[in-house]
């Protein structure tokens, strides 16, 4: 590897705008060489832990991933053989990494609809439940027990999640012009700040409310589609003993469904972002024995999924990784101090074109985002930093709370409620003192004359609290 403080000598050039092109040429091999052993550890853990999972349920790839799964094998068995041209394979694995993208987007939206349900359902169980408030219960000592669980921190970020956390669950009796006069604050906040702050916020707020939709959430999981589209007729007022205990039994059965999913969307997607990795940084490879150790682990892993001759067991595999030990806490701290990409993308732009290094830099402002806590973060996203005006923030008002409007039209009252619940929560802090938020609390609670309602809501909130 390229010396560290040589690679911090680079990093501190390019920051101090000193030696510009012998720093920018040097960069890229440095921040790949790391980039690459990084990912190797990565991939030998995840892929191996990916077979073990793999051999318990059988040898059965979950439906739908084989064909997923065949490609990463033959490319890995390609990678074990020795073979330096990747291209074709990058290009397929770069487009199951997209269609495993949108079908992660379209069970984000399955589950702001099952979030939805789920609490609106919750706020009907206690109609059949023998039970009553708890022992000296008053709206108003309830109201001073939150607040001392909220004001308890010191730190704002934790008080403001914190109350965000129990708007979310308190009963909701708001009109609606109130509501859409409460988003249209909320969203006051983004004038004359970026349009990609306000589509984050946006996006937020719409896949909460179940105004989010994607093209292939249909032909994707029709299944799911039309689950939820049965579950738009039911009538929660009209709901009986049985009724909600079907209702219960579907949705149990849709998040089992949405869990194993995402699991395995997430467990492809992590050996997906190694591997690329690893094949976009091969020509840095750096040959010591971590690296040496983490080949063998893959080459033989890969020897097992492919019920090929593998000269060491899955027990012997296993007793490899005690080389690994510690070094990816080791590499973690220099990969994210190299990590300037931000700055040399928004400092350099020209001098990387004048230096005709335009395909190496493509390829290094692509592997932070390989190795973020966002895995399904698309690797050619371009931010929007345009500035939002007056104009335009009306244009966005108007959109949503058309949206609103529309969804709130043939919607049960028990859902429309859940939904602004869900929104209020994703709103910024829209109390001026601590004086109005506790009012809010408290007015919510003592105007709420659905018993069953207030009893879930108490439930939940002190499961919060008790953390």
């Amino acid at each position: 590897m390229l010396k560290r403080v040589y690679m911090k000598k680079i990093v501190g050039d390019l920051l101090k705008n000193r030696n510009i092109d012998e720093s920018l040429k040097k960069y890229t091999g440095g921040f790949m060489k790391i980039n690459n052993k990084y990912a190797l550890i990565r991939l030998a853990m995840n892929y191996y832990t990916y077979y073990v999972s793999v051999s318990e349920d059988g040898g059965m790839v979950a439906p739908g991933f084989n064909e997923y799964v065949k490609t990463i094998n033959e490319t890995i068995e390609k990678y074990a053989n020795g073979a330096d041209d990747f291209s074709e394979n990058i290009a397929e694995l770069e487009s199951i990494r997209n269609i495993i993208i949108e079908k992660v987007a379209d069970i984000t939206c399955y589950v702001d609809k099952y979030n939805v349900y789920e609490h609106a359902i919750n706020r009907v169980e206690y109609r059949f439940r023998e039970e009553d408030y708890p022992s000296g219960y008053s709206d108003e000592n309830f109201t001073r027990t939150i607040m001392q669980f909220i004001l308890e921190d010191e730190d704002n970020m934790m008080i403001n999640s914190k109350i965000k956390d129990v708007i979310g669950q308190l009963p909701v009796r708001l009109t609606k012009n109130k509501f859409f006069e409460m988003l249209s604050n909320g969203l006051s906040i983004y004038n004359g700040g970026t349009k990609e702050a306000l589509d984050d916020f946006l996006y937020m707020i719409k896949t909460c409310s179940m105004l989010d939709k994607t093209d292939t959430m249909a032909t994707n999981y029709p299944h799911l589609y039309e689950e939820f589209d049965n579950l738009k007729n039911v009538k929660f007022k009209e709901m009986d003993s049985k009724g909600y205990d079907e209702f219960k039994d579907r949705l149990s059965d849709i998040t089992m469904y949405i869990d194993d999913e995402m699991d395995n969307l997430m467990r492809v997607q992590e050996i997906l972002n190694d591997l690329l990795l690893i094949l976009y940084t091969n020509d840095e490879k750096e040959e010591d024995n971590v690296v040496k150790g983490c080949d063998e682990i893959i080459k033989n892993t890969n020897l097992l999924f492919l019920n090929k001759f593998s000269s060491k067991s899955l027990e012997e595999i296993e007793d490899m990784f005690v080389m690994l030990e510690g070094e990816q806490e080791k590499i973690y701290p220099h990969l994210s101090a190299y990590d300037i990409t931000d700055q040399i993308k928004e400092s350099y732009k020209d001098k990387i074109k004048q230096l005709d290094l335009v395909e190496e830099y493509n390829i290094v402002f692509k592997l932070p985002k390989l190795n973020s806590d966002s895995m399904f973060v698309k690797l050619d996203k371009v931010e929007n930093n345009d500035v939002v005006d007056e104009a335009y923030l009306e244009n966005q008002k108007e959109q949503l709370i058309n949206d609103y409007r529309e969804l709130f039209k043939d919607t049960d009252k028990m859902i429309t409620r859940a939904v602004m619940a869900q929104a209020l929560s994703e709103l910024p802090i829209f109390f001026n003192n601590i004086s109005e938020l506790q009012d809010y609390i408290y007015n919510t609670l003592s105007i709420c004359n659905d018993k069953a309602e207030k009893l879930a809501c108490i439930e939940i909130i002190n499961g919060i609290m008790a953390g």
